[in-house]
């Protein structure tokens, strides 16, 4: 059974707090949410910013640091 059926088959209240997580855990960032983890992962703001200004365009979920 895949996670998909399994969420179909679940009481409604599950689907529905399955769904708000979801939700909120795929909305995308904000352009001040981009830059801190731009610089969380070792760029200085002021290389970040230009970086942001592009990205914010796009629907952007998650920045990882680049390391396994």
């Amino acid at each position: 059974m895949t996670a998909l059926d399994k969420l179909r088959a679940a009481p409604p209240e599950v689907r529905e707090a399955a769904l708000a997580l979801m939700d909120e855990l795929t909305a995308p960032m904000h352009p001040r949410q981009i830059e801190k983890a731009l610089c969380r992962a070792g760029m200085s703001r002021s290389k970040a910013r230009p970086i942001v200004n592009v990205l914010k365009h796009l629907p952007i979920v998650a920045i990882g640091a680049g390391k396994p």
